[in-house]
C-alpha cells in the first residue's frame, strides 16, 4: 500500500489561496485530485462565509483554520453545495465556532444519507477511510427554503436551492456585486457529469444551467477542477444536451436502453477525450432514458 493510500485527501494550505475578486478567495482543486472540492471564503466587515468544508473532520480544521486567518475573529458562516462527503462532511469542526446553514431539501438529504455515504466511500479506499473516522452528522444551526442572503458587511452572498439536479438539494452561492458564482457539482471543469441515484434530475440539471448562464458570473467557481467563466456553464449544459438528444433521437427509433447506452457512450466518451468521471457515461444515458421514457 502506498502513502498516498494511507494518507487522507487534504485541502490544500492557506500557501495556494487564490483571491479572485475582492475580499473573495479560493483553496483551489490545484490538481484534480480525487474527493478534495474547491473551497470558498467570502470575508465582509462583520462576518466571513465559508463554502465548503472538505472531507472529514481533520480537513474541517484546515479549512477553519484559513477562515480565521483571512477573517480573524469575525463571525462565521458555513454552508455546503451539496450534502456529498468531499463538500461538507468537514463541517463537524465547525460545530459550535460557527453557523452552519443549509436549505431545508439539503438537511432532509444530509441527514437522511450521510451515514450510508460515509459508509461508502470510507470503503473506498484506505486514506476515506481514515478522513471519514468519526464523522456524524451536525444538524444546521439555519435553515432556509429557496433563497437566502447574508449580509457579511460590504458583500452580499444569496445561497439559492437549486435542486433536485445532482442531488435533491443542491445549492449555488452568488455574490451579485463581485459576480462570482460557486455552482457545486452542477458543473466540474472537463468531468462528465456524476448521476448517482434516482434523485438526480438528469433533465432539470440543463434547465438549471441554463439559468445560471443567465447570471451572467464573471468568475465560476466548480465542485471539482480549475477555476473559469460562463463558459464552464455551457460546456456542461452542451454535453448533456447532446446525451438527451440522442438518447430522444433512439428511443424515438424503437432503440432498447441497452442498445441506446451502446450506441450513446462512446460518442460522448470521444467527443470529449479529456475529461473525468469516464465510468459515469453510461450511467448518464441511462438516467436520460429513465427520464424520457417515464
Amino acid at each position: 500500500m502506498s502513502e498516498h493510500d494511507q494518507a487522507p485527501p487534504d485541502v490544500a494550505d492557506a500557501g495556494a489561496l487564490v483571491e479572485v475578486a475582492d475580499r473573495v478567495w479560493v483553496l483551489p482543486d490545484l490538481h484534480r485530485t480525487p474527493h478534495v472540492p474547491n473551497v470558498g471564503f467570502v470575508v465582509g466587515a462583520r462576518s466571513t462565509l465559508v463554502v465548503e468544508s472538505g472531507i472529514g473532520i481533520a480537513n474541517g480544521e484546515r479549512v477553519l483554520a484559513i477562515a480565521r486567518q483571512l477573517g480573524g475573529e469575525r463571525p462565521i458562516f458555513v454552508t455546503a453545495t451539496h450534502y456529498h462527503p468531499e463538500h461538507g462532511y468537514g463541517v463537524q469542526a465547525f460545530a459550535g465556532r460557527a453557523t452552519i446553514i443549509y436549505n431545508a431539501a439539503q438537511r432532509d438529504e444530509l441527514r437522511e444519507k450521510q451515514d450510508f455515504y460515509t459508509r461508502k466511500f470510507s470503503a473506498l479506499s484506505p486514506r476515506l477511510e481514515r478522513a471519514l473516522d468519526g464523522v456524524e452528522y451536525v444538524p444546521p444551526d439555519v435553515v432556509y427554503s429557496d433563497r437566502a442572503e447574508l449580509d457579511l458587511g460590504g458583500v452580499v452572498a444569496a445561497l439559492v436551492h437549486f435542486g433536485p439536479a445532482h442531488t435533491r438539494g443542491d445549492q449555488i452561492v452568488f455574490l451579485p456585486e463581485q459576480r462570482v458564482l460557486w455552482t457545486g457539482d452542477l458543473v466540474e471543469e472537463r468531468f462528465f457529469a456524476i448521476m448517482p441515484d434516482d434523485d438526480t434530475d438528469a433533465l432539470r440539471w440543463i434547465a438549471q444551467l441554463e439559468a445560471l448562464e443567465a447570471l451572467h458570473p464573471a468568475v465560476v467557481v466548480p465542485g471539482h477542477g480549475a477555476l473559469g467563466d460562463r463558459t464552464l456553464l455551457v460546456t456542461v449544459r452542451e454535453s448533456l444536451c447532446v446525451a438527451r438528444d440522442r438518447v430522444g433521437e433512439l428511443a424515438g427509433a424503437g432503440r432498447t436502453r441497452e442498445e441506446i447506452v451502446a450506441a450513446v457512450e462512446p460518442e460522448l466518451l470521444e467527443r470529449h477525450p479529456d475529461w473525468g468521471n469516464r465510468d459515469w457515461v453510461a450511467r448518464i444515458v441511462e438516467r436520460m432514458h429513465e427520464q424520457l421514457a417515464g
